[in-house]
């Protein structure tokens, strides 16, 4: 049997929107009005379709104080005080009166263990404490979690009363709390039962496993967008419907970007985002600081000039090599030596061009565009979906927004790699615009960003955080 968890506390503080994150289901009412959630229901969390655990929504205590009474009305030893509860739940659970607290029960009297929840951002009150000795009567394993709803800060409080009635007392936002948050929960939650020790130590296993899986999906999936935006290009003939140059300009540059963000919708479901709104990262004015072709982003993303030219000279020499092997040698070398100069000379020209309006030629019998030539589209291109990679990492399930990936002012991910590794890619960018079709070059380009993303994706561990879990998804 899995170990289940119900989330209980008061309506609206957060309860539905840690369901939601523990169990990667952003599919479930999180709603700022009262009672959203008017039953107990449960969540289970899965991979690769096992079950692992289940979490239980419910609503918010009401009558807390007059519960507590009616428990009381009788003398009760402690050995008595779950039968107790239990009698109250038979009591009561087919009316109307105190329907809630029936509700957010039962998950608990079957067997549950309890994940009550405060709004550590409002002052500490004694009227809570009447919920707080109810769930101790039902002798469930318990932890107490502090989210942080508003921009009060009284979390010592809260902790002193808390730490009275519950085993353990945490920090844990669901709007901010991403994978490594979840696992640190999961390990505090594996010492509350020795029942629940191995099935959770298995959970968290699995769930290490799934991240780094993600990233290698992650990586899979932009070796694809690479590979197909660097020999994108529209073909058409003279008497097409195209009027102008200009307007097929629009339409090349709006199909790598449809290819953009059908790449990111893919890496969204990779990660178990369903329902995610893309209206301020994709689907963006030409002219916005997000958009693919954005002078803004060419900037910050991508390497430098001096970067393109090194590169470019290095990695077309070697690309030609892989071609003087492809044919065995039947080219007599002149791979390598025009490689090394075809790079050298469009870095050249190209790294100091704009993006807007370098890298492609319009053919004489055939009006064509593309592929696009400038040497930093494909840094650029790469920069860009790490920081998307990354923003979903440290998106949680919780969250209804829509999602917004700025590159802000640093510098991308390449720009940080040693020499030897922006060389690598080079060559796989020079080879796949020489259009070398091979399974095994999209698998290097796939191997070095997968690189990229466990290396320079994943947070270092915040001391603030009590509950994180101090992991990092390594190459197997």
């Amino acid at each position: 049997m899995i170990p289940s968890f119900a989330v209980v506390g008061r309506t609206n503080k957060g309860k539905s929107s840690l369901v939601a994150t523990l169990i990667e289901n952003d599919r479930i009412a999180v709603a700022a009005t009262p009672r959203t959630t008017t039953y107990a229901q449960g969540f289970t969390f899965k991979i690769n379709d096992k079950p692992l655990f289940t979490v239980f929504d419910t609503p918010g205590f009401e009558e807390a104080p007059a519960i507590l009474e009616w428990l009381k009305s009788v003398p009760v030893p402690a050995h008595e005080r779950r039968a107790r509860v239990l009698e109250f739940y038979r009591t009561f659970h087919a009316g109307e009166v105190y329907r809630f607290e029936c509700e957010l029960l039962k998950p608990i009297l079957d067997g549950a263990s309890i994940l009550y929840v405060a709004d550590a951002s409002h002052p500490y009150r004694s009227n809570f404490e009447s919920e707080f000795e109810i769930l101790q009567w039902t002798g469930q394993p318990s932890i107490a979690l502090l989210n942080q709803i508003g921009e009060g800060h009284y979390e010592e409080e809260w902790k002193r009363a808390l730490e009275q009635y519950f085993r353990k007392v945490l920090p844990f936002n669901a709007h901010t709390s991403w994978a490594r948050d979840r696992i640190g929960l999961l390990e505090e939650l594996k010492f509350l039962s020795d029942t629940m020790r191995e099935p959770l130590a298995l959970a968290i296993a699995a769930m290490r496993r799934q991240l780094n899986n993600r990233l290698r999906d992650s990586a899979l999936v932009i070796a694809d967008l690479v590979q197909d935006s660097l020999s994108f290009e529209i073909k058409l003939d003279p008497d097409s419907q195209w009027r102008s140059e200009e307007e097929l300009s629009r339409a090349f540059f709006d199909g790598l970007r449809a290819l953009e963000t059908k790449c990111r919708q893919h890496l969204a479901s990779i990660f178990g985002f369903h329902d995610l709104n893309f209206d301020d990262s994709t689907q963006v004015p030409a002219d916005a600081e997000q958009d693919l072709f954005s002078k803004d982003t060419w900037e910050i993303l991508g390497l430098s000039r001096k970067e393109l030219l090194a590169i470019g000279t290095a990695s077309g020499a070697i690309a030609g090599g892989t071609v003087d092997a492809m044919v065995g040698g039947a080219s007599f070398m002149v791979g390598t030596g025009i490689g090394g100069l075809i790079g050298s000379l469009s870095s050249a020209y190209l790294a100091f061009s704009d993006p807007e309006i370098a890298g492609f030629k319009l053919g004489r019998k055939k009006r064509t565009m593309g592929p696009y030539k400038n040497p930093n589209f494909p840094w650029v291109l790469v920069d860009r979906q790490i920081t998307f990679v990354n923003t979903l990492l440290q998106r949680t399930h919780a969250q209804r927004e829509a999602i917004h990936v700025s590159e802000g002012n640093r510098q991308g991910s390449t720009s940080h790699l040693r020499a030897k590794d922006k060389t690598r890619l080079g060559v796989i960018f020079q080879s796949l615009r020489w259009n070398v079709r091979l399974r095994s070059l999209n698998e290097s380009l796939a191997s070095e960003l997968t690189r990229l993303l466990l290396n320079l994706l994943t947070p270092k561990p915040s001391s603030s955080r009590q509950n994180q879990s101090d992991f990092r998804p390594e190459l197997s």
